[in-house]
Protein backbone atom coordinates (compact mmCIF):
# COMPACT_ATOMS: atom_id res chain seq x y z
CA UNK A 1 0.00 0.00 0.00
CA UNK A 2 3.47 2.31 0.16
CA UNK A 3 2.53 3.10 -3.56
CA UNK A 4 -0.71 4.44 -3.43
CA UNK A 5 0.19 8.14 -2.51
CA UNK A 6 -3.29 10.09 -2.97
CA UNK A 7 -6.49 9.36 -2.60
CA UNK A 8 -7.91 9.63 -5.91
CA UNK A 9 -4.71 7.27 -6.99
CA UNK A 10 -5.28 4.83 -4.32
CA UNK A 11 -9.26 4.98 -5.63
CA UNK A 12 -8.16 3.55 -9.44
CA UNK A 13 -5.37 0.96 -8.34
CA UNK A 14 -7.98 -0.34 -5.73
CA UNK A 15 -10.40 -0.49 -8.33
CA UNK A 16 -8.56 -1.80 -11.31
CA UNK A 17 -6.75 -4.87 -8.87
CA UNK A 18 -10.59 -5.75 -7.83
CA UNK A 19 -11.97 -6.17 -11.73
CA UNK A 20 -8.66 -7.71 -13.14
CA UNK A 21 -9.32 -10.27 -9.55
CA UNK A 22 -13.41 -10.47 -10.69
CA UNK A 23 -11.93 -11.25 -14.44
CA UNK A 24 -10.07 -13.97 -13.45
CA UNK A 25 -12.44 -15.41 -10.92
CA UNK A 26 -14.38 -15.46 -14.09
CA UNK A 27 -12.74 -17.54 -16.40
CA UNK A 28 -11.65 -19.84 -13.30
CA UNK A 29 -14.91 -20.44 -12.69
CA UNK A 30 -15.85 -20.94 -16.46
CA UNK A 31 -13.05 -23.62 -16.79
CA UNK A 32 -14.35 -25.08 -13.63
CA UNK A 33 -17.75 -24.90 -14.46
CA UNK A 34 -17.08 -26.63 -18.02
CA UNK A 35 -14.39 -29.07 -16.11
CA UNK A 36 -11.49 -27.78 -18.42
CA UNK A 37 -7.66 -28.07 -17.66
CA UNK A 38 -7.47 -24.15 -17.17
CA UNK A 39 -3.09 -24.86 -17.78
CA UNK A 40 -4.00 -27.00 -21.29
CA UNK A 41 -6.89 -25.15 -22.08
CA UNK A 42 -5.19 -21.66 -22.65
CA UNK A 43 -3.02 -21.24 -25.73
CA UNK A 44 -0.63 -19.12 -26.22
CA UNK A 45 -2.69 -16.81 -28.22
CA UNK A 46 -4.78 -16.46 -25.66
CA UNK A 47 -2.94 -15.39 -22.86
CA UNK A 48 -1.81 -12.79 -25.63
CA UNK A 49 -5.49 -11.75 -26.29
CA UNK A 50 -5.91 -11.41 -22.20
CA UNK A 51 -2.80 -9.96 -21.38
CA UNK A 52 -3.33 -6.88 -24.06
CA UNK A 53 -7.17 -6.76 -22.80
CA UNK A 54 -5.61 -6.32 -19.22
CA UNK A 55 -2.78 -3.81 -20.93
CA UNK A 56 -5.59 -1.64 -22.31
CA UNK A 57 -8.03 -1.70 -19.35
CA UNK A 58 -5.05 -0.83 -17.39
CA UNK A 59 -4.52 2.21 -19.91
CA UNK A 60 -7.94 2.76 -19.92
CA UNK A 61 -7.90 3.45 -15.94
CA UNK A 62 -4.80 5.26 -16.09
CA UNK A 63 -6.25 7.82 -18.85
CA UNK A 64 -9.49 8.36 -16.73
CA UNK A 65 -7.72 8.79 -13.42
CA UNK A 66 -5.30 11.46 -14.93
CA UNK A 67 -8.39 13.05 -16.26
CA UNK A 68 -10.13 13.04 -12.89
CA UNK A 69 -6.84 14.33 -11.76
CA UNK A 70 -6.57 17.58 -13.34
CA UNK A 71 -9.84 17.98 -12.81
CA UNK A 72 -9.35 18.26 -9.55
CA UNK A 73 -6.39 20.17 -9.78
CA UNK A 74 -8.02 22.66 -11.69
CA UNK A 75 -10.55 23.24 -8.85
CA UNK A 76 -7.81 23.21 -6.37
CA UNK A 77 -5.47 26.07 -8.37
CA UNK A 78 -9.36 27.86 -8.35
CA UNK A 79 -9.98 27.87 -4.84
CA UNK A 80 -6.32 28.94 -4.51
CA UNK A 81 -6.79 31.91 -6.37
CA UNK A 82 -9.65 32.37 -4.30
CA UNK A 83 -7.95 33.06 -1.14
CA UNK A 84 -5.90 35.45 -3.15
CA UNK A 85 -8.59 37.45 -4.10
CA UNK A 86 -7.65 36.23 -7.70
CA UNK A 87 -11.30 35.74 -9.49
CA UNK A 88 -10.18 35.85 -12.57
CA UNK A 89 -8.89 32.61 -13.12
CA UNK A 90 -11.33 30.32 -14.97
CA UNK A 91 -11.00 26.00 -15.16
CA UNK A 92 -11.24 24.78 -18.30
CA UNK A 93 -13.44 21.54 -17.79
CA UNK A 94 -12.00 18.20 -19.04
CA UNK A 95 -15.60 16.65 -19.77
CA UNK A 96 -17.79 18.70 -21.88
CA UNK A 97 -20.66 16.38 -20.09
CA UNK A 98 -21.50 15.21 -17.07
CA UNK A 99 -20.90 15.85 -13.31
CA UNK A 100 -17.57 17.36 -13.25
CA UNK A 101 -18.21 19.39 -16.41
CA UNK A 102 -21.43 20.74 -14.23
CA UNK A 103 -18.95 21.05 -11.25
CA UNK A 104 -16.80 23.36 -13.46
CA UNK A 105 -19.76 25.49 -15.02
CA UNK A 106 -20.47 25.73 -10.89
CA UNK A 107 -17.22 27.25 -10.04
CA UNK A 108 -16.81 29.42 -13.08
CA UNK A 109 -19.88 30.97 -12.48
CA UNK A 110 -19.05 31.74 -8.55
CA UNK A 111 -15.13 33.02 -10.01
CA UNK A 112 -17.53 35.57 -12.52
CA UNK A 113 -19.94 36.51 -9.67
CA UNK A 114 -16.63 37.20 -6.79
CA UNK A 115 -14.91 38.80 -9.82
CA UNK A 116 -18.35 41.08 -10.17
CA UNK A 117 -18.63 41.63 -6.78
CA UNK A 118 -14.67 43.12 -6.27
CA UNK A 119 -14.82 45.05 -9.10
CA UNK A 120 -17.68 47.20 -7.60
CA UNK A 121 -15.40 47.18 -4.30
CA UNK A 122 -12.29 48.49 -6.04
CA UNK A 123 -14.59 50.94 -8.23
CA UNK A 124 -16.35 52.13 -4.87
CA UNK A 125 -12.28 52.19 -3.32
CA UNK A 126 -11.10 54.30 -6.09
CA UNK A 127 -14.17 56.57 -5.40
CA UNK A 128 -13.87 56.67 -2.03
CA UNK A 129 -10.02 57.21 -2.85
CA UNK A 130 -10.38 60.15 -4.62
CA UNK A 131 -13.28 61.90 -2.72
CA UNK A 132 -11.03 61.69 0.17
CA UNK A 133 -8.30 63.12 -2.01
CA UNK A 134 -10.30 66.16 -3.63
CA UNK A 135 -11.46 67.45 0.49
CA UNK A 136 -10.45 70.39 1.86
CA UNK A 137 -10.12 68.97 5.15
CA UNK A 138 -6.71 67.03 6.35
CA UNK A 139 -8.15 62.99 6.71
CA UNK A 140 -6.09 60.38 7.73
CA UNK A 141 -6.69 56.65 7.36
CA UNK A 142 -5.16 54.03 10.00
CA UNK A 143 -4.59 50.15 9.46
CA UNK A 144 -6.02 47.99 12.23
CA UNK A 145 -2.59 48.33 13.87
CA UNK A 146 -2.98 51.95 14.27
CA UNK A 147 -0.51 52.63 11.83
CA UNK A 148 -0.67 55.63 9.20
CA UNK A 149 -1.62 54.09 5.45
CA UNK A 150 -3.47 56.70 3.77
CA UNK A 151 -4.20 60.40 4.03
CA UNK A 152 -5.01 63.47 1.33
CA UNK A 153 -2.65 66.37 0.07
CA UNK A 154 -4.69 68.68 3.03
CA UNK A 155 -2.43 67.11 6.02
CA UNK A 156 0.23 69.20 4.26
CA UNK A 157 -1.38 71.76 6.13
CA UNK A 158 -1.43 70.23 9.62
CA UNK A 159 2.34 69.21 9.30
CA UNK A 160 4.21 71.29 6.39
CA UNK A 161 5.46 68.04 4.13
CA UNK A 162 3.42 64.90 2.77
CA UNK A 163 1.31 62.48 4.15
CA UNK A 164 3.75 59.60 2.55
CA UNK A 165 6.73 60.93 4.70
CA UNK A 166 4.55 59.85 7.79
CA UNK A 167 3.29 56.38 6.09
CA UNK A 168 3.53 53.60 8.94
CA UNK A 169 3.75 56.37 12.09
CA UNK A 170 1.62 55.95 15.09
CA UNK A 171 -1.23 58.71 15.90
CA UNK A 172 1.07 59.96 18.53
CA UNK A 173 3.69 60.64 15.78
CA UNK A 174 1.82 63.11 14.30
CA UNK A 175 0.11 64.45 17.63
CA UNK A 176 -2.98 62.38 17.49
CA UNK A 177 -4.03 60.20 19.93
CA UNK A 178 -7.21 57.65 20.67
CA UNK A 179 -7.50 58.33 24.39
CA UNK A 180 -10.07 58.67 25.32
CA UNK A 181 -11.85 60.13 22.03
CA UNK A 182 -9.28 61.30 19.18
CA UNK A 183 -8.05 64.84 19.93
CA UNK A 184 -4.74 66.39 18.96
CA UNK A 185 -2.44 66.56 21.60
CA UNK A 186 -1.11 69.50 21.20
CA UNK A 187 -3.88 72.08 23.04
CA UNK A 188 -3.43 75.01 20.21
CA UNK A 189 -4.24 72.96 17.98
CA UNK A 190 -7.63 71.69 19.49
CA UNK A 191 -8.55 75.18 19.89
CA UNK A 192 -8.40 75.32 16.14
CA UNK A 193 -9.19 71.38 14.91
CA UNK A 194 -12.10 69.44 15.75
CA UNK A 195 -11.37 65.62 15.24
CA UNK A 196 -13.83 62.86 13.89
CA UNK A 197 -13.33 59.28 13.69
CA UNK A 198 -15.51 56.49 12.71
CA UNK A 199 -14.43 52.87 11.71
CA UNK A 200 -14.96 50.85 8.74
CA UNK A 201 -14.02 46.68 7.45
CA UNK A 202 -12.51 45.63 4.51
CA UNK A 203 -10.96 42.76 3.05
CA UNK A 204 -12.21 41.80 6.70
CA UNK A 205 -9.74 44.28 8.40
CA UNK A 206 -10.57 47.02 10.25
CA UNK A 207 -9.62 50.49 10.03
CA UNK A 208 -9.97 54.21 11.07
CA UNK A 209 -10.76 57.04 9.22
CA UNK A 210 -9.80 60.39 11.41
CA UNK A 211 -10.86 63.43 9.90
CA UNK A 212 -9.69 66.96 10.81
CA UNK A 213 -12.37 69.87 11.02
CA UNK A 214 -10.79 73.20 10.58
CA UNK A 215 -13.25 75.31 12.93
CA UNK A 216 -11.36 78.36 13.19
CA UNK A 217 -13.01 80.11 10.16
CA UNK A 218 -16.13 79.09 11.04
CA UNK A 219 -15.59 80.58 15.19
CA UNK A 220 -14.20 83.59 13.41
CA UNK A 221 -16.87 84.11 11.59
CA UNK A 222 -19.13 83.44 13.82
CA UNK A 223 -17.44 86.67 15.56
CA UNK A 224 -17.17 88.83 13.15
CA UNK A 225 -21.27 88.66 12.66
CA UNK A 226 -21.59 89.01 16.77
CA UNK A 227 -19.70 91.91 16.64
CA UNK A 228 -21.32 93.27 13.27
CA UNK A 229 -24.63 92.72 14.82
CA UNK A 230 -23.49 94.58 18.63
CA UNK A 231 -21.68 97.42 15.81
CA UNK A 232 -24.85 97.78 14.29
CA UNK A 233 -26.81 98.58 17.36
CA UNK A 234 -24.55 100.73 19.00
CA UNK A 235 -23.69 103.12 16.15
CA UNK A 236 -27.22 103.49 15.50
CA UNK A 237 -27.56 104.38 18.96
CA UNK A 238 -24.70 106.52 19.29
CA UNK A 239 -25.42 108.45 15.98
CA UNK A 240 -29.28 109.36 17.24
CA UNK A 241 -27.53 110.85 20.36
CA UNK A 242 -24.66 112.60 18.92
CA UNK A 243 -26.14 114.09 16.27
CA UNK A 244 -28.87 116.59 18.11
CA UNK A 245 -26.11 117.44 21.03
CA UNK A 246 -23.81 118.30 18.36
CA UNK A 247 -26.05 120.39 16.37
CA UNK A 248 -26.59 122.30 20.14
CA UNK A 249 -23.64 122.44 21.47
CA UNK A 250 -22.69 124.10 18.28
CA UNK A 251 -25.67 126.43 18.89
CA UNK A 252 -24.42 127.07 22.38
CA UNK A 253 -20.66 127.96 21.54
CA UNK A 254 -21.98 130.76 18.81
CA UNK A 255 -23.15 132.44 22.00
CA UNK A 256 -20.41 131.48 24.30
CA UNK A 257 -18.46 134.80 25.27
CA UNK A 258 -16.25 133.38 27.64
CA UNK A 259 -12.89 132.17 26.12
CA UNK A 260 -12.86 129.60 28.45
CA UNK A 261 -16.80 128.61 27.55
CA UNK A 262 -15.38 128.16 24.24
CA UNK A 263 -12.64 126.21 24.80
CA UNK A 264 -14.72 123.56 27.24
CA UNK A 265 -17.20 123.66 24.27
CA UNK A 266 -14.32 122.94 21.63
CA UNK A 267 -13.27 119.73 23.98
CA UNK A 268 -16.87 118.33 23.76
CA UNK A 269 -17.22 118.76 20.34
CA UNK A 270 -14.12 117.39 19.58
CA UNK A 271 -15.18 114.53 21.76
CA UNK A 272 -18.03 113.76 19.82
CA UNK A 273 -16.44 114.19 16.43
CA UNK A 274 -13.82 111.63 17.36
CA UNK A 275 -16.32 109.40 18.52
CA UNK A 276 -18.51 109.62 15.49
CA UNK A 277 -15.41 108.80 13.69
CA UNK A 278 -14.80 106.06 15.44
CA UNK A 279 -18.59 104.62 15.24
CA UNK A 280 -17.78 104.99 11.59
CA UNK A 281 -14.68 103.10 11.36
CA UNK A 282 -16.06 100.21 13.09
CA UNK A 283 -18.79 100.48 10.75
CA UNK A 284 -17.28 99.34 7.94
CA UNK A 285 -16.75 95.93 8.88
CA UNK A 286 -20.55 95.72 8.40
CA UNK A 287 -19.95 96.51 4.56
CA UNK A 288 -18.67 93.92 2.32
CA UNK A 289 -15.06 94.08 1.10
CA UNK A 290 -14.60 93.28 -2.50
CA UNK A 291 -10.57 91.72 -2.82
CA UNK A 292 -8.47 92.55 -5.90
CA UNK A 293 -5.72 89.96 -5.67
CA UNK A 294 -3.01 90.71 -7.14
CA UNK A 295 1.13 89.06 -7.67
CA UNK A 296 3.15 91.36 -5.55
CA UNK A 297 7.21 91.14 -5.02
CA UNK A 298 8.14 91.04 -1.51
CA UNK A 299 10.93 94.01 -2.64
CA UNK A 300 7.51 96.00 -3.84
CA UNK A 301 5.57 95.84 -0.43
CA UNK A 302 9.25 96.36 2.11
CA UNK A 303 10.02 99.69 -0.74
CA UNK A 304 6.46 100.74 0.09
CA UNK A 305 5.92 100.31 3.76
CA UNK A 306 9.79 102.06 4.00
CA UNK A 307 8.35 105.15 1.78
CA UNK A 308 5.45 105.61 4.21
CA UNK A 309 7.84 106.01 7.35
CA UNK A 310 11.41 107.51 6.08
CA UNK A 311 12.04 108.33 9.42
CA UNK A 312 12.70 104.79 10.66
CA UNK A 313 15.68 102.52 10.70
CA UNK A 314 15.41 100.13 8.91
CA UNK A 315 16.85 96.60 8.79
CA UNK A 316 15.44 94.56 6.21
CA UNK A 317 16.41 90.85 5.56
CA UNK A 318 15.16 90.19 1.78
CA UNK A 319 14.90 86.50 -0.10
CA UNK A 320 12.74 86.15 -3.40
CA UNK A 321 9.29 85.92 -2.59
CA UNK A 322 5.76 86.89 -3.83
CA UNK A 323 2.23 87.19 -2.33
CA UNK A 324 -0.83 87.05 -4.10
CA UNK A 325 -2.86 89.90 -2.01
CA UNK A 326 -4.76 93.29 -2.68
CA UNK A 327 -2.37 96.02 -2.69
CA UNK A 328 -4.89 98.66 -1.14
CA UNK A 329 -5.65 96.37 1.61
CA UNK A 330 -2.05 94.41 2.68
CA UNK A 331 -0.50 98.37 2.52
CA UNK A 332 -3.35 99.11 5.19
CA UNK A 333 -2.19 96.59 7.30
CA UNK A 334 1.49 97.19 7.15
CA UNK A 335 0.70 100.44 7.78
CA UNK A 336 -1.26 99.72 10.86
CA UNK A 337 1.31 97.39 12.47
CA UNK A 338 4.90 99.40 11.36
CA UNK A 339 2.69 102.25 13.57
CA UNK A 340 2.07 100.38 16.18
CA UNK A 341 5.70 98.95 16.14
CA UNK A 342 6.66 102.18 16.38
CA UNK A 343 4.80 103.35 19.42
CA UNK A 344 6.29 100.84 21.15
CA UNK A 345 9.74 101.22 20.54
CA UNK A 346 12.10 103.99 21.49
CA UNK A 347 13.22 107.09 19.54
CA UNK A 348 16.13 105.22 17.98
CA UNK A 349 15.51 102.09 17.55
CA UNK A 350 15.33 99.59 14.56
CA UNK A 351 12.75 98.57 13.08
CA UNK A 352 13.11 94.88 11.13
CA UNK A 353 11.16 93.55 8.07
CA UNK A 354 11.67 90.12 6.83
CA UNK A 355 10.11 88.51 3.79
CA UNK A 356 10.65 84.59 2.69
CA UNK A 357 8.86 81.65 1.43
CA UNK A 358 8.90 78.39 3.34
CA UNK A 359 6.56 75.64 2.92
CA UNK A 360 4.82 76.88 -0.19
CA UNK A 361 4.08 80.05 2.18
CA UNK A 362 5.18 83.26 1.40
CA UNK A 363 6.16 85.39 5.13
CA UNK A 364 6.16 89.20 5.64
CA UNK A 365 7.40 89.67 9.43
CA UNK A 366 7.25 93.25 10.88
CA UNK A 367 9.35 93.14 14.11
CA UNK A 368 10.03 95.62 16.80
CA UNK A 369 12.41 96.32 20.06
CA UNK A 370 9.98 97.76 22.21
CA UNK A 371 8.28 95.71 25.48
CA UNK A 372 6.63 92.65 24.05
CA UNK A 373 2.92 91.29 23.92
CA UNK A 374 1.49 91.74 27.15
CA UNK A 375 -1.60 89.89 26.49
CA UNK A 376 -1.88 88.07 23.79
CA UNK A 377 -5.46 86.35 24.47
CA UNK A 378 -6.65 90.05 24.01
CA UNK A 379 -5.09 91.41 20.93
CA UNK A 380 -7.92 90.97 18.04
CA UNK A 381 -10.27 91.48 20.52
CA UNK A 382 -12.58 94.58 19.24
CA UNK A 383 -12.16 98.17 21.77
CA UNK A 384 -9.43 96.44 23.77
CA UNK A 385 -6.23 98.59 23.72
CA UNK A 386 -3.13 98.66 25.59
CA UNK A 387 -2.73 102.08 24.61
CA UNK A 388 -3.81 105.42 26.84
CA UNK A 389 -5.31 106.98 23.49
CA UNK A 390 -6.16 103.30 21.47
CA UNK A 391 -9.19 102.52 19.78
CA UNK A 392 -8.62 98.82 19.66
CA UNK A 393 -9.64 98.62 16.03
CA UNK A 394 -6.53 98.35 13.85
CA UNK A 395 -5.34 94.39 15.05
CA UNK A 396 -8.79 93.67 14.41
CA UNK A 397 -9.76 95.33 10.97
CA UNK A 398 -5.78 94.07 10.48
CA UNK A 399 -6.73 90.62 10.83
CA UNK A 400 -10.43 90.86 8.56
CA UNK A 401 -8.21 92.46 5.94
CA UNK A 402 -5.40 89.45 6.12
CA UNK A 403 -7.99 86.67 6.57
CA UNK A 404 -10.10 88.39 2.99
CA UNK A 405 -6.85 87.78 1.17
CA UNK A 406 -6.62 84.02 2.59
CA UNK A 407 -3.70 84.75 5.21
CA UNK A 408 -2.82 84.57 8.50
CA UNK A 409 -1.56 87.30 11.29
CA UNK A 410 0.35 86.42 14.47
CA UNK A 411 1.92 88.40 17.16
CA UNK A 412 4.45 86.71 19.21
CA UNK A 413 7.38 88.05 21.49
CA UNK A 414 10.85 87.47 20.48
CA UNK A 415 12.93 85.19 22.15
CA UNK A 416 16.36 86.46 21.37
CA UNK A 417 15.58 89.96 23.27
CA UNK A 418 12.73 91.92 24.12
CA UNK A 419 9.93 92.94 21.10
CA UNK A 420 7.24 91.68 19.29
CA UNK A 421 6.88 89.83 16.11
CA UNK A 422 4.06 90.40 13.90
CA UNK A 423 4.11 87.72 11.13
CA UNK A 424 1.94 88.01 8.17
CA UNK A 425 1.58 84.52 6.13
CA UNK A 426 -0.01 84.25 2.67
CA UNK A 427 -0.36 80.57 0.41
CA UNK A 428 1.83 80.45 -2.63
CA UNK A 429 0.14 79.40 -5.61
CA UNK A 430 1.98 77.50 -7.70
CA UNK A 431 1.77 78.59 -11.82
Amino acid sequence: MAIIKEPLAGYFIVKFILLVAVEVFGVAALSWHLDINLPTALSTSTALIITSFLIMQGLLFRQLYMRCKHSFERCSYQAEAWLKRDFSLRAKPTFSTGVVAHLHQQLNGVSEMLQSEKTDEDVQSFLVAELISVLNTPIFIFDQRMQLCFGNDECVELFQKPWQTLRYSPPEAIGLTPEPNWHFIDPERNKRWQVRHSTFTRQNSSYHLVACIDIHQALRDQELQAWQRLIRVISHEIRNSLTPVSAILERLQTRAKDPRDNEAFNIVLERCFHLQDFIHKYSQLNQPIKVDLRRISGLELSQSIQSFFPEVQWQVELSPAYFHVDPTLINQVLINIVKNAIEASSAHATITLKIYTKDNMAYFEVIDEGNGVANSDNLFVPFYSTKQAGEGIGLYISRYFVEQMSGTINLTNRQDKTGAICQLSFPVLIN
